[in-house]
């Protein structure tokens, strides 16, 4: 039987845990609400799982039980805090980790197949106790009890869950109060996806993963489009060496608030090399969308200033509906990088994913061949 999103956390506090740091998934959206209004346990949302997991492991040192929630896709970003820091010192944490892909590769995203097939294996090969938490198995409660000896031992131990073990509640959690003023009305994803579409010609367009490639696609596709499915935080990268090796051509990101927190230094890098020809676009809704609107910390985050001081050449915020398309076109005109922070809406229709209709292998292949002219294949 599934556990509620208030079953879920009561569990928790039944068990002693006295912080939560996570990652939204969607599978865990109804807990992740529920945690904001919960008195005792702070939710602290992390940029990215590694920090997450640093973030309980500190509670821990300081006498207080703590939990990490994350989705399995982001797994990779925990390898380096459990390895080098939790494993070695021997600190206690408990890390639920949601199995999208699992057990058939249908049951997710195409990104999350890999993860999907290999976490268990993963964490085999570390020699981390898991256990899985499924719709028809045994309650979260007797799963909790059977971590209790491995964290009294100094080791973490991870709670696999499955698709259905937590019902599927809408996010009750709500964003923090803005701190930058929002001029006008401020424009939805789609207003700012229909703003860049209207001056896009021959330029390459990188969009994040999420609502922004799915508005994209379904607004406009085209070979010259990469929608990136995964890899969250790392839209910037990839579009940097584009840029890059492609000196000729001018490349355009649209990115999301969450999704530069999770690698913020990657604005350092793009504005190290100062490529002229990127445009790289947020828009801050200063939520996770795409898994239940939980907030992000984007609220207490000038990322204008923040690009500024990394190196960017041009900065610009906007904050309205009839200030997007205008701020389009200044960037397009300006040498880059620019960074173009578009304060926006939460919530809206994003409509079906690109790997709907076109698969990301040919995602990026079309791409590529594009941008070399068909000389240079992936494969």
């Amino acid at each position: 039987m599934s556990t509620t999103s208030k079953a879920f956390v009561t569990a928790l506090d039944n068990h002693g845990i006295g912080l939560v740091s996570g990652v939204p998934c969607s599978y865990f959206g109804g807990p992740i609400g529920e945690l904001a209004h919960w008195p005792d346990i702070p939710y602290v949302p992390a940029a990215n799982e590694g920090t997450a997991l640093a973030t309980a492991a500190g509670s821990r040192l300081a006498g207080r039980p703590a939990a990490v929630i994350a989705q399995n896709s982001g797994f990779g970003n925990l390898i380096n805090p459990l390895t080098s820091l939790v494993l070695p010192y021997q600190i206690p944490v408990l890390v639920f980790v949601s199995m999208r892909g699992w057990p058939k590769a249908s049951s997710g995203e195409p990104q999350h197949h890999w993860m999907g097939r290999v976490v268990p294996d993963w964490l085999d090969s570390l020699d981390v106790p898991h256990r899985m938490l499924l719709p028809d198995g045994p309650g979260l409660d007797e799963v909790l009890e059977e971590t209790r000896p491995v964290l009294a031992s100094g080791r973490p131990a991870f709670v696999l869950v499955a698709k259905g073990a937590v019902e599927d509640e809408k996010a009750v959690g709500a964003p923090d109060a803005e701190t930058r003023p929002a001029d006008g009305d401020l424009p939805d994803r789609d207003d700012l996806v229909k703003a860049v579409l209207a001056e896009v010609g021959p330029e390459f367009v990188f969009s994040t993963t999420g609502y922004l490639s799915r508005s994209l696609f379904n607004r406009g596709d085209r070979p010259r489009n990469f929608y990136m499915q995964g890899s969250m935080g790392h839209v910037a990268s990839l579009a940097l060496g584009s840029a890059l090796a492609r000196p000729s051509e001018r490349f355009v990101v649209l990115d999301g608030d969450g999704s530069v927190l999770m690698h913020m230094g990657a604005l350092t890098t793009v504005g190290h090399f100062a490529p002229p020809n990127l445009v790289h676009v947020l828009f801050d809704n200063q939520v996770y969308d795409s898994t239940g609107g939980q907030a992000t910390t984007a609220s207490t985050t000038e990322f204008d200033t923040i690009a500024r001081g990394s190196g960017y050449r041009r900065v610009q915020y906007v904050a309205s509906t009839a200030a997007v398309r205008p701020a389009i076109q200044d960037a397009f005109r300006a040498e880059g990088p620019t960074l173009l922070v578009v304060r926006g809406r939460a919530g809206g229709a994003a409509g079906e994913r690109a790997s709907g209709a076109v698969t990301v292998p040919e995602i990026a292949r079309r791409f590529s061949a594009e941008l070399t002219a068909g000389q240079v294949p992936l494969s």
